[in-house]
């Protein structure tokens, strides 16, 4: 299916419908409709346009019924704004303080849902975070895993070790300049400890979907010269990804993950 809506932050979502919604409100109320159904309108217009966004770019329940949620909030809100104003009441403080909490509530879970689809920013990442391999870190959250995975964790540190004792050196080409639906040429460039071309290896690339495993992809890369290992790519859409590439030679392990964004970050 073609995708015409391009794809947008979860703050994006959130905070430019909220600035529609209180628009539209205030619109409305100039075009003498009621107050009752201006608010109404503001609230049920945003989502409903959501609704129509998320056909294209599910981001998942929850974030739907966060947007749901400060919709609602946000109609109820200018609806008692709106009725104070033609009783031309003043605002009590205690209503004052109820809707500063509530702002504050959508500023912070919308800071968390953005960090949890994209990750924390590359900067603040390398601030806080230690990370002596000067690898990028990947802070965005990963999806769940089912309970007995967990049992998978020792055999993980030990393939690390091995990994580590190997001392290959592995460099994919061509992931920075993906695009979504469109074919690149991904490549890998493998090297043992001692800089020789590791030859006649089984390369898989996959690319896993932050956002929806539905659109996993996985790639066997053929040998195209020695020690480097390429295959024609296409991602189906944009956001956050995880490409990871396994090499086995024999009974040689390695394995190497990177993050990237495909699209406009």
């Amino acid at each position: 299916m073609l995708k015409l809506i391009p794809v947008l932050s979860i703050a994006e979502t959130l905070f430019g419908g909220l600035i529609f919604a209180i628009g539209l409100y205030f619109l409305l109320r100039a075009a003498r409709v009621a107050n009752f159904w201006a608010a109404v309108l503001s609230g049920a217009i945003p989502f409903l346009l959501y609704i129509v966004y998320s056909t294209q770019h599910w981001a998942g329940g929850d974030v739907l019924a966060i947007h749901f949620a400060v919709f609602l909030a946000n109609a109820g809100l200018l609806g008692v704004f709106g009725s104070m104003k033609q009783k031309q009441q003043s605002m009590h403080w205690g209503p004052k303080i109820i809707i500063g909490f509530f702002i504050f509530l959508v500023i912070s879970n919308a800071i968390l849902l953005s960090i949890a689809g994209r990750g924390l920013p590359q900067g603040l990442t390398s601030f806080f975070l230690p990370n002596p391999d000067n690898q990028r870190v990947h802070t965005a959250f990963p999806g769940v895993m089912p309970h007995d995975r967990n049992k998978s964790y020792q055999p993980h540190l030990e393939q690390l070790q091995q990994q580590q004792a190997l001392g290959w050196q592995l460099k994919l080409q061509g992931v920075d300049d993906l695009n979504p639906g469109t074919s690149k040429r991904i490549a890998a460039r493998i090297l043992d400890e001692n800089g020789n071309a590791v030859t006649q290896a089984e390369v898989t690339l996959n690319f896993w979907r932050m956002a929806n495993s539905r659109d996993d992809k996985i790639y066997a890369l053929e040998e195209q010269a020695e020690g480097e290992y390429g295959a024609d790519v296409v991602l189906p859409d944009s956001g956050r990804w995880i490409a990871e590439v396994l090499v086995k030679q024999g009974d040689k392990r390695y394995r190497k993950q990177e993050s990237l964004f495909i699209g406009d970050e």
